[in-house]
């Protein structure tokens, strides 16, 4: 499961969304859908970002924006999940979607908080994972069905990406200039806390 995770402000986030819709290899889809509202499929940079301004139930903002990447070609057609909710812990609520497959390429946006900046990541299943997974899961599509070739090809192009952005790092996790810029004024970059001596940022600069 080749990962990366790494920090990164809205205005980071903006940069790797305009890499990733103009490489056109893949639809961007939310992980998981409002309420009884169909699962959103984004088609531009604008559509993505105001998500992390949108209210939660606690009434503050989203701290963290969960995307799902399909990449094309690599598995039969995309089809959402419908999820059947209890509507007595839903507020009234029945159903949602939600967007699931082996072969989905996990595109984890996060924002800061009080505490700090959470950190963003990518991930995806290998063939050999989801294979071990698929007999604990047969509402899932046949994990034959999907090319784990070509998505990891992609997902190491989206990390190339990652660290083509990055101008620092702590340990093996990129630093993205907005990033950075939040470190450089006493933000910490969780769980690294800016006023640890021992936490140690090389610059790649």
């Amino acid at each position: 499961m080749p990962n990366c995770d790494f920090y990164a402000t809205p205005t980071d986030h903006e940069q790797l969304l305009h890499w990733l819709f103009k490489e056109s290899t893949c639809r961007v889809f939310e992980l998981s859908s409002e309420l009884e509202q169909p699962l959103t499929e984004f088609r531009s940079v604008n559509e993505v970002l105001p998500k992390f301004d949108r209210p939660s139930s606690a009434g503050d903002l989203w701290h963290s924006m969960h995307l799902q990447l399909y990449v094309l070609g690599a598995s039969p057609p995309f089809v959402p999940r419908r999820v059947q909710l209890d509507p007595e812990a839903c507020n009234g609520a029945t159903f949602r979607y939600a967007a699931e497959g082996w072969g989905l390429v996990q595109l984890y946006f996060g924002a800061a908080t009080a505490r700090g900046l959470n950190n963003s990541h990518t991930n995806h299943n290998s063939q050999k994972r989801a294979e071990a997974w698929a007999p604990t899961m047969p509402r899932m599509q046949d994990v034959e069905l999907w090319d784990f070739k070509k998505i990891t090809a992609f997902s190491s192009r989206l990390n190339r990406q990652v660290k083509n952005l990055s101008v620092a790092r702590i340990g093996s996790r990129p630093i993205l200039p907005g990033a950075l810029k939040l470190w450089k004024d006493g933000v910490s970059l969780l769980p690294y806390r800016h006023d640890d001596p021992a936490v140690l940022l090389h610059s790649d600069a």
